[in-house]
């Protein structure tokens, strides 16, 4: 359109009419291939309407396109686990194949995931170790019966070698047909090599370890067509999709037999086989906390890198790795409650520091602490700090003596010097303050090796990000514990989540501020324009507060107003997360003040003092909740919703608001929902 001023203007007809185009054309760009991709990003998923979504007007029955969704790494890990057992060099060996971007947010999205000639050539490789390891080592019954036979082996025998395999790598029985048709490879591929039998089972082997489905989830709906045109999912499709929903493992004998016996046909018996999953705390769920950490994204802080001399100058790696387990804790705990989580979650005063875990009995733990001081009193008088690392066998035993703890094998993780030298001037900090000791270290294993985060040595450095000081710590048995109500709420405000949303000398308002926009305001902030020069100026003088105000100019104040007034909350905390007042570059005050705004609700917006204020504000909105949700669709699915997603979401949102606030009740109400069940064409926004 050409300036207002100009002389000569387009009349009403005229512009209706170049309005209509550019409408046609910019359809087209979205129907096309490049626009579809580009669309099914992650990044693109606030860009569907949300008070559209949740407003019940949308009567179009929900549904997912057809798709063969790229196997999970996590998945394929676990499958390489279960062949190759303890065989450790070989595990090593076996190339991970599968890979996600790790950009923040939700990454794994059957849009765009596709297996390469570099994935195909890792597969090929690996199948050939995977069937070595089961001819040379670890020989199953049936292989070892076919190789040991004086001649070629049965139709039975070499039907009974193609089970075992699709039940090992295509983690499914095969059908009938396929059945047939490896049977019938098999026996040729020995007639071809010359009655070679050991030759032929390998052929075959490494065939089946290379079938498509040991590459692609298949979700296509090969199952009933109802009169809408949607497809629901086949038995064997449903039976997958619930097992990996949750876990990383095929499904188990009683999905398997739900699925064989038609009893997964509709949402309530899907609804009974996720409860039974869910409550079963013998079948680990790892996607559940996978979830929170890709949606708050805290599980990133070690990857920011920090300069250990402006932190204790000491290993910045542990000390992150530890905040994020603390974090874990946090996140674990709260679905354990399963009330209110996401209020709980980003209103919570209460955090694990210096913990062992959840599952930790307050009885074993105070059998902890007896055993840290008979050793603390042992050697408080002895030259403790010219222990060598192998303690002598006198002493050992003498040690094994003062508690069962002590009592462990040699080949595991054994009382030595060098531990008694790292936990001797912790103790000994601790008991002169009249202090209990933090027991996150104070795993001698049993069985097999326990995640082992952090030594007393380095339990003296992360502390200071939570404000707290070694000598003044007293660790809390029973955890979570109130840490300071003032300063901390949530994990927005949890180091770990403060420093993986941090730069590598200094705190991050802009992509704090994003973060809370997108993810609790269902918001979206364009990407920065390739012309643009984001550099924030440097100034020892200024506050980053002050330096920010580059970004009022109006061509930036744009997009920056969505984010600098939310993210300029948490400048109350220093790039380690630490709680401040003072600015310690410029030495002058630290002002948190902040804006809610634009966010379509009237009773959110408004300033805020601080991050705790904002925390407890967003913590109340029905809008932050229902952004929640959306991102748990998102990640289920594995793809953005569209507007035909309307039902699911409103009924999900009602299934966790009904149920006091549980995921669980929620998660249910996703995973038996149409969008999850239903195949139909190609997606359209």
């Amino acid at each position: 359109m050409p300036p207002e001023d100009a002389k000569h203007q387009p009349d009403e007809a005229q512009r209706a009419s170049i309005i209509s185009w550019l409408g046609k054309e910019l359809e087209k760009a979205r129907s096309s291939p490049r626009g579809r991709h580009l669309l099914g990003q992650f990044s693109f998923g606030n860009q569907v309407d949300h008070d559209a979504l949740f407003s019940g007007k949308i009567k179009k029955l929900p549904f997912s396109p057809p798709r063969l969704w790229r196997m999970n790494p996590n998945i394929y890990d676990r499958t390489k686990k279960r062949i190759f057992k303890d065989h450790w060099m070989e595990l090593r060996k076996a190339r991970q194949p599968f890979s996600l971007e790790q950009r923040p947010g939700i990454n794994d999205y059957s849009e765009g995931l596709f297996a390469d000639s570099a994935t195909l050539e890792t597969l090929l490789l690996n199948a050939r170790g995977i069937v070595e390891h089961q001819l040379n080592r670890d020989i199953p019954l049936i292989f070892r019966t076919i190789l040991e036979s004086d001649g070629p082996p049965t139709p039975e025998q070499a039907e009974a070698a193609v089970r075992f395999q699709f039940k090992t790598l295509v983690l499914r029985p095969p059908s009938a047909k396929e059945l047939a048709r490896y049977r019938d490879y098999f026996l040729q591929s020995i007639k071809e090599s010359g009655g070679d039998v050991r030759a032929g089972l390998e052929v075959c082997l490494k065939a089946i370890a290379l079938n498509p489905e040991a590459v692609y989830r298949m979700e296509l709906g090969l199952g009933l067509q109802d009169d809408h045109g949607r497809t629901i999912l086949s038995d064997n499709e449903l039976a997958f999709a619930i097992a990996f929903s949750l876990t990383d493992d095929p499904p188990n004998q009683t999905l398997w037999s739900a699925a064989r016996s038609g009893n997964l046909g509709n949402p309530e018996q899907i609804q009974t086989q996720l409860e039974r999953i869910l409550k079963n705390p013998k079948i680990a769920k790892p996607k559940l906390l996978r979830f929170f950490r890709e949606f708050f994204g805290y599980h990133r802080a070690p990857r920011v890198f920090k300069d250990a001399k402006r932190f204790k100058n000491y290993d910045w790696g542990i000390v992150a790795n530890q905040l994020v387990h603390e974090a874990d804790l946090l996140v674990l705990h709260t679905l354990k409650q399963d009330r209110d989580v996401l209020r709980q979650l980003i209103t919570t005063e209460k955090y694990f520091v210096g913990h062992i875990g959840l599952e930790a009995d307050p009885k074993n733990l105070e059998q902890r602490l007896i055993a840290l001081r008979r050793l603390y009193d042992y050697w408080k008088e002895k030259p403790w700090k010219k222990l060598e690392y192998e303690l002598e066998a006198k002493v050992r035993t003498e040690i094994e003596r003062l508690h069962p703890y002590f009592e462990v094998q040699p080949m595991k993780h054994r009382m030595s010097g060098g531990l008694i030298k790292d936990y001797m001037p912790y103790l000994t900090i601790c008991y002169e303050n009249g202090l209990r000791p933090m027991l996150a270290q104070f795993i001698l294993m049993e069985g097999e090796r326990e995640r082992n985060l952090t030594s007393a040595h380095d339990q003296r450095f992360f502390l200071s990000a939570y404000n707290l000081s070694v000598d003044q710590f007293d660790c809390p048995i029973e955890q979570p514990f109130e840490l300071n109500k003032e300063q901390r709420v949530g994990l927005l405000t949890h180091p770990s989540w403060l420093i993986a949303h941090s730069k590598n000398t200094d705190t991050n308002p802009i992509t704090r501020g994003k973060w809370i926009r997108e993810r609790l305001l269902a918001g979206h902030v364009p990407d920065v324009p390739i012309t643009v020069d984001a550099v924030v100026p440097e100034d020892p003088h200024k506050t980053l507060r002050e330096r920010f105000r580059a970004t009022r100019q109006q061509e930036c104040w744009r997009c920056h107003k969505k984010m600098n007034p939310l993210g300029m909350t948490f400048e109350a905390y220093d790039d380690f997360g630490r709680f401040r007042t003072i600015d310690k570059a410029s030495g002058k005050p630290i002002d948190s003040r902040g804006l809610l705004d634009s966010t379509g609700v009237a009773s959110l917006d408004g300033k805020v003092e601080n991050a705790v204020e904002l925390m407890k504000r967003l913590g109340q909105s029905d809008r932050v909740r229902q952004s929640f949700i959306r991102h748990a669709f998102r990640y289920w699915m594995g793809r953005n919703e569209m507007l035909s997603d309307s039902a699911t979401l409103i009924a999900a949102d009602e299934a966790y608001v009904k149920s006091g606030g549980s995921f669980q009740a929620m998660l249910v109400s996703l995973l038996s929902s149409d969008s999850f069940i239903f195949r139909k064409g190609r997606a359209k926004q």
